[in-house]
């Protein structure tokens, strides 16, 4: 939004005799704000999945496995991998060409929920295919180990199925509403300011 934008809403606000909206100045911040955490928070995602990548394919490439499935399991673990760098690098260049703070307030808006909508497509669909093939490749890796000792098998299953069934069902859905939370208050902000304007 360019500063021409912010003084008028700033104008609005004074005259309005409401308090309930926040400063002009300190909306621009938290948007700023909100989406620099986003963008740090994707790359640090993406750091990390990069470097289990190279960590796995050297596992794979350095030991030897008897069982086919635990070949199968690593590179179907390496599809996961890759599926969620795409996913946090595609988050990434959408924050940053969605931070345009130059265009009009209704411009502005379409950017933020255009990313929202794209944001919410990946973190269903996309991470739940993300969490399948990955459990999958988990599971298939694990086939050889847990056949040499079943009490360990079973226990090994038993743990890793519970903290994926955990980070699935919990953790997933905590980060999910707390970044939908996150971008519908500024959608909202946005949305009352052109309203207010409008109104004026």
């Amino acid at each position: 939004m360019s500063m021409k934008n912010f003084d008028d809403i700033k104008n609005v606000w004074q005259t309005s005799g409401e308090e309930s909206l926040p400063d002009a100045g300190e909306i621009t911040l938290r948007i700023q704000k909100t989406r620099r955490r986003m963008i740090r928070k994707n790359i640090i995602g993406g750091t990390i999945l990069c470097f289990t990548f190279f960590y796995i394919c050297f596992i794979g490439w350095y030991y030897h496995f008897e069982q086919w499935t635990t070949r199968a399991g690593i590179v179907i673990i390496l599809l996961a991998i890759l599926l969620g760098v795409t996913f946090n690098t595609r988050l990434v260049q959408l924050l940053l060409k969605h931070g345009d703070l130059t265009l009009d307030n209704a411009a502005y808006l379409h950017q933020l929920i255009h990313l929202r909508n794209t944001q919410r497509a990946i973190r269903t669909k996309g991470i739940s295919l993300y969490f399948l093939l990955l459990t999958l490749g988990i599971v298939l890796y694990m086939m050889e180990f847990a056949r040499r000792s079943l009490s360990f098998g079973i226990i090994a299953y038993t743990l890793t199925l519970a903290w994926i069934a955990f980070s699935w069902f919990y953790i997933r859905k905590k980060t999910v509403a707390r970044q939908e939370r996150e971008i519908n208050e500024q959608i909202d902000n946005i949305e009352k300011l052109i309203k207010r304007m409008e109104k004026e």
